[in-house]
Protein backbone atom coordinates (compact mmCIF):
# COMPACT_ATOMS: atom_id res chain seq x y z
CA UNK A 1 0.00 0.00 0.00
CA UNK A 2 1.44 3.32 -1.07
CA UNK A 3 1.01 6.48 0.95
CA UNK A 4 1.33 10.05 -0.21
CA UNK A 5 4.59 11.57 1.00
CA UNK A 6 4.01 14.22 3.62
CA UNK A 7 5.51 17.62 2.99
CA UNK A 8 5.52 20.69 5.15
CA UNK A 9 2.90 23.16 3.90
CA UNK A 10 3.84 26.60 2.73
CA UNK A 11 1.51 28.92 4.72
CA UNK A 12 1.57 31.58 2.01
CA UNK A 13 0.90 29.12 -0.80
CA UNK A 14 -1.86 27.38 1.11
CA UNK A 15 -3.52 30.65 2.02
CA UNK A 16 -3.22 30.08 5.75
CA UNK A 17 -4.04 33.06 7.92
CA UNK A 18 -6.14 34.27 10.84
CA UNK A 19 -9.68 32.98 11.10
CA UNK A 20 -11.02 36.45 11.92
CA UNK A 21 -10.60 39.90 10.42
CA UNK A 22 -9.63 41.15 13.88
CA UNK A 23 -9.32 40.09 17.51
CA UNK A 24 -10.78 42.20 20.32
CA UNK A 25 -10.68 41.85 24.10
CA UNK A 26 -12.81 43.40 26.83
CA UNK A 27 -11.97 44.16 30.45
CA UNK A 28 -15.28 44.21 32.33
CA UNK A 29 -16.61 45.14 35.75
CA UNK A 30 -16.79 42.62 38.63
CA UNK A 31 -20.09 40.91 39.42
CA UNK A 32 -21.76 42.13 36.26
CA UNK A 33 -22.86 40.23 33.14
CA UNK A 34 -21.42 42.57 30.56
CA UNK A 35 -22.41 41.53 27.06
CA UNK A 36 -20.18 44.07 25.31
CA UNK A 37 -18.48 41.28 23.31
CA UNK A 38 -21.79 40.13 21.84
CA UNK A 39 -22.76 43.70 21.08
CA UNK A 40 -19.51 44.33 19.23
CA UNK A 41 -20.13 41.24 17.10
CA UNK A 42 -23.53 42.63 16.12
CA UNK A 43 -22.03 45.93 14.99
CA UNK A 44 -18.86 44.73 13.27
CA UNK A 45 -19.16 44.66 9.49
CA UNK A 46 -16.68 41.76 9.30
CA UNK A 47 -16.26 38.57 11.37
CA UNK A 48 -14.13 39.28 14.42
CA UNK A 49 -13.07 37.22 17.40
CA UNK A 50 -13.82 38.52 20.89
CA UNK A 51 -12.90 37.48 24.39
CA UNK A 52 -13.53 38.92 27.82
CA UNK A 53 -11.81 39.10 31.20
CA UNK A 54 -14.05 39.97 34.13
CA UNK A 55 -12.21 41.66 36.98
CA UNK A 56 -12.43 39.84 40.29
CA UNK A 57 -12.86 41.88 43.45
CA UNK A 58 -14.16 39.95 46.45
CA UNK A 59 -17.46 41.29 47.82
CA UNK A 60 -17.53 44.02 45.19
CA UNK A 61 -20.43 46.43 45.74
CA UNK A 62 -20.02 48.82 42.76
CA UNK A 63 -18.64 51.75 44.73
CA UNK A 64 -16.28 54.29 43.20
CA UNK A 65 -13.91 53.71 46.13
CA UNK A 66 -13.70 50.01 45.25
CA UNK A 67 -12.82 50.84 41.67
CA UNK A 68 -10.16 53.29 42.79
CA UNK A 69 -8.65 50.71 45.15
CA UNK A 70 -8.49 48.12 42.37
CA UNK A 71 -7.56 50.39 39.46
CA UNK A 72 -4.29 48.52 38.91
CA UNK A 73 -6.26 45.38 38.01
CA UNK A 74 -7.04 47.04 34.69
CA UNK A 75 -3.42 46.74 33.59
CA UNK A 76 -3.17 43.12 34.68
CA UNK A 77 -6.33 42.19 32.78
CA UNK A 78 -5.22 44.09 29.69
CA UNK A 79 -1.88 42.27 29.75
CA UNK A 80 -3.65 38.90 29.87
CA UNK A 81 -5.78 39.78 26.87
CA UNK A 82 -2.82 41.14 24.93
CA UNK A 83 -0.93 37.91 25.58
CA UNK A 84 -3.95 36.08 24.15
CA UNK A 85 -3.39 37.89 20.82
CA UNK A 86 -6.08 40.56 21.12
CA UNK A 87 -5.32 43.42 18.75
CA UNK A 88 -7.33 46.00 20.70
CA UNK A 89 -8.56 45.96 24.29
CA UNK A 90 -11.54 47.94 25.51
CA UNK A 91 -12.33 48.60 29.16
CA UNK A 92 -16.10 48.70 29.58
CA UNK A 93 -17.50 50.73 32.47
CA UNK A 94 -17.53 54.49 32.09
CA UNK A 95 -16.99 55.45 35.72
CA UNK A 96 -13.50 54.00 35.98
CA UNK A 97 -12.00 57.12 34.38
CA UNK A 98 -12.98 59.32 37.34
CA UNK A 99 -13.26 56.81 40.19
CA UNK A 100 -10.18 58.12 42.00
CA UNK A 101 -11.57 61.63 42.10
CA UNK A 102 -8.23 63.01 40.93
CA UNK A 103 -7.97 61.83 37.31
CA UNK A 104 -8.91 64.09 34.44
CA UNK A 105 -8.83 63.38 30.71
CA UNK A 106 -5.10 64.14 30.41
CA UNK A 107 -4.33 61.61 33.17
CA UNK A 108 -6.46 58.89 31.58
CA UNK A 109 -5.00 59.49 28.12
CA UNK A 110 -1.52 59.15 29.64
CA UNK A 111 -2.55 55.97 31.48
CA UNK A 112 -4.01 54.43 28.32
CA UNK A 113 -0.93 55.37 26.30
CA UNK A 114 1.42 53.91 28.93
CA UNK A 115 -0.63 50.73 29.21
CA UNK A 116 -0.79 50.34 25.43
CA UNK A 117 2.98 50.68 25.17
CA UNK A 118 3.54 48.25 28.02
CA UNK A 119 1.30 45.50 26.63
CA UNK A 120 1.98 46.16 22.94
CA UNK A 121 -1.73 46.54 22.13
CA UNK A 122 -4.06 49.56 22.03
CA UNK A 123 -5.89 49.92 25.37
CA UNK A 124 -9.05 52.03 25.46
CA UNK A 125 -11.22 53.17 28.38
CA UNK A 126 -14.94 53.70 27.78
CA UNK A 127 -15.15 57.04 29.58
CA UNK A 128 -12.38 58.54 27.49
CA UNK A 129 -13.85 57.04 24.32
CA UNK A 130 -16.93 59.21 24.92
CA UNK A 131 -14.66 62.26 25.03
CA UNK A 132 -12.83 61.19 21.86
CA UNK A 133 -16.12 60.54 20.07
CA UNK A 134 -17.42 63.98 20.99
CA UNK A 135 -14.27 65.55 19.60
CA UNK A 136 -14.70 63.47 16.45
CA UNK A 137 -18.16 64.96 16.00
CA UNK A 138 -17.01 68.49 16.77
CA UNK A 139 -19.32 68.81 19.80
CA UNK A 140 -19.04 71.71 22.21
CA UNK A 141 -22.38 71.92 24.02
CA UNK A 142 -23.87 68.64 25.21
CA UNK A 143 -26.93 67.23 26.97
CA UNK A 144 -26.14 64.30 29.25
CA UNK A 145 -28.35 61.40 30.15
CA UNK A 146 -26.84 59.82 33.25
CA UNK A 147 -29.29 56.94 33.06
CA UNK A 148 -29.24 54.57 36.03
CA UNK A 149 -26.35 56.38 37.77
CA UNK A 150 -26.18 57.15 41.46
CA UNK A 151 -25.57 60.76 42.42
CA UNK A 152 -21.79 60.43 42.87
CA UNK A 153 -21.45 58.57 39.56
CA UNK A 154 -23.43 61.31 37.80
CA UNK A 155 -21.37 64.09 39.35
CA UNK A 156 -18.10 62.33 38.64
CA UNK A 157 -18.61 61.69 34.94
CA UNK A 158 -20.14 65.13 34.39
CA UNK A 159 -17.07 66.69 35.99
CA UNK A 160 -14.87 64.59 33.72
CA UNK A 161 -16.73 65.75 30.62
CA UNK A 162 -16.47 69.36 31.72
CA UNK A 163 -12.75 68.93 32.36
CA UNK A 164 -12.49 67.72 28.75
CA UNK A 165 -13.81 71.11 27.64
CA UNK A 166 -17.50 70.42 26.97
CA UNK A 167 -20.31 72.65 28.18
CA UNK A 168 -23.08 70.61 29.78
CA UNK A 169 -26.32 72.50 29.24
CA UNK A 170 -28.54 69.79 30.77
CA UNK A 171 -27.92 66.56 32.64
CA UNK A 172 -29.53 64.10 35.01
CA UNK A 173 -30.11 60.46 35.83
CA UNK A 174 -33.47 58.75 35.51
CA UNK A 175 -34.68 59.92 38.92
CA UNK A 176 -33.78 63.50 37.99
CA UNK A 177 -35.71 63.01 34.75
CA UNK A 178 -38.80 61.61 36.48
CA UNK A 179 -38.58 58.16 34.91
CA UNK A 180 -38.28 56.63 38.39
CA UNK A 181 -39.68 58.15 41.55
CA UNK A 182 -37.03 56.58 43.78
CA UNK A 183 -33.74 54.72 43.71
CA UNK A 184 -35.50 51.77 45.34
CA UNK A 185 -37.90 51.46 42.41
CA UNK A 186 -35.03 51.67 39.96
CA UNK A 187 -33.01 49.09 41.86
CA UNK A 188 -35.93 46.65 41.67
CA UNK A 189 -35.73 46.85 37.87
CA UNK A 190 -31.95 46.42 38.01
CA UNK A 191 -32.35 43.28 40.08
CA UNK A 192 -35.00 41.88 37.74
CA UNK A 193 -32.95 42.55 34.58
CA UNK A 194 -29.45 41.82 35.94
CA UNK A 195 -28.47 45.49 35.44
CA UNK A 196 -29.65 45.41 31.82
CA UNK A 197 -32.21 48.19 31.77
CA UNK A 198 -35.18 47.65 29.46
CA UNK A 199 -35.47 49.33 26.09
CA UNK A 200 -38.07 51.72 27.49
CA UNK A 201 -35.51 53.18 29.90
CA UNK A 202 -32.80 53.38 27.25
CA UNK A 203 -35.00 55.32 24.86
CA UNK A 204 -36.75 57.54 27.38
CA UNK A 205 -33.62 58.75 29.16
CA UNK A 206 -32.09 59.92 25.87
CA UNK A 207 -35.33 61.55 24.72
CA UNK A 208 -35.69 63.44 28.00
CA UNK A 209 -32.09 64.62 27.87
CA UNK A 210 -32.78 66.02 24.41
CA UNK A 211 -36.04 67.64 25.57
CA UNK A 212 -34.14 69.38 28.36
CA UNK A 213 -31.61 70.84 25.89
CA UNK A 214 -32.87 70.60 22.29
CA UNK A 215 -30.10 72.87 21.02
CA UNK A 216 -27.26 70.66 22.29
CA UNK A 217 -24.74 69.55 19.68
CA UNK A 218 -24.86 65.93 20.91
CA UNK A 219 -26.84 63.91 23.43
CA UNK A 220 -24.49 61.85 25.60
CA UNK A 221 -25.54 58.75 27.52
CA UNK A 222 -23.21 57.52 30.26
CA UNK A 223 -23.11 54.01 31.70
CA UNK A 224 -22.44 50.57 30.20
CA UNK A 225 -25.51 49.10 31.91
CA UNK A 226 -27.68 50.60 29.17
CA UNK A 227 -27.60 49.20 25.66
CA UNK A 228 -28.24 52.38 23.70
CA UNK A 229 -26.45 51.28 20.54
CA UNK A 230 -29.36 49.38 18.94
CA UNK A 231 -31.58 52.45 19.35
CA UNK A 232 -29.16 55.15 18.20
CA UNK A 233 -30.20 55.33 14.55
CA UNK A 234 -33.90 55.64 15.43
CA UNK A 235 -33.23 58.15 18.21
CA UNK A 236 -31.10 60.33 15.92
CA UNK A 237 -33.81 60.26 13.27
CA UNK A 238 -36.39 61.28 15.87
CA UNK A 239 -34.47 64.12 17.54
CA UNK A 240 -32.18 65.28 14.74
CA UNK A 241 -29.13 65.19 17.01
CA UNK A 242 -26.20 62.73 17.17
CA UNK A 243 -26.17 60.35 20.13
CA UNK A 244 -22.92 59.27 21.78
CA UNK A 245 -23.34 56.53 24.36
CA UNK A 246 -21.02 54.45 26.49
CA UNK A 247 -21.51 51.42 24.27
CA UNK A 248 -21.33 52.94 20.79
CA UNK A 249 -18.36 55.17 21.71
CA UNK A 250 -16.32 52.15 22.82
CA UNK A 251 -17.41 50.19 19.74
CA UNK A 252 -16.40 53.08 17.50
CA UNK A 253 -12.96 53.33 19.07
CA UNK A 254 -12.30 49.59 19.05
CA UNK A 255 -13.44 49.01 15.46
CA UNK A 256 -11.42 52.01 14.32
CA UNK A 257 -8.35 50.50 16.00
CA UNK A 258 -8.97 47.18 14.22
CA UNK A 259 -9.02 49.10 10.90
CA UNK A 260 -11.58 46.86 9.22
CA UNK A 261 -12.18 47.27 5.53
CA UNK A 262 -15.97 47.55 5.44
CA UNK A 263 -18.09 50.61 6.28
CA UNK A 264 -20.74 50.46 9.00
CA UNK A 265 -24.30 51.53 8.26
CA UNK A 266 -27.54 51.46 10.21
CA UNK A 267 -25.97 52.10 13.62
CA UNK A 268 -26.03 55.87 13.76
CA UNK A 269 -23.83 58.83 12.93
CA UNK A 270 -20.78 58.00 15.04
CA UNK A 271 -20.30 54.42 13.85
CA UNK A 272 -20.73 55.51 10.24
CA UNK A 273 -17.42 57.37 10.70
CA UNK A 274 -15.33 54.29 11.62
Amino acid sequence: MQTTPQTDPDPAAEGFGPRYAGYAGFVTTPRYFDDSPQRLLEVSPEPIGVMQRVLHVANYDYGLDERAANFDLLTEAAMCLANAHCQVIGQAGTNWVHCKGTTGPDDIVAFCDETSERIGTPFLMAGQCIVDALHELGAERIAVSNGYYRDDWRDGINGYLEAAGFEIIASGHMRDQGIYASLEAQMAVEAATIWDHPDRDCVQTVLRAHEAAPDADVVVQTGSGMRIGPHVAALEAAIGTPVVASDNALQWAMLRALDLRSPISGWGHLLSRV
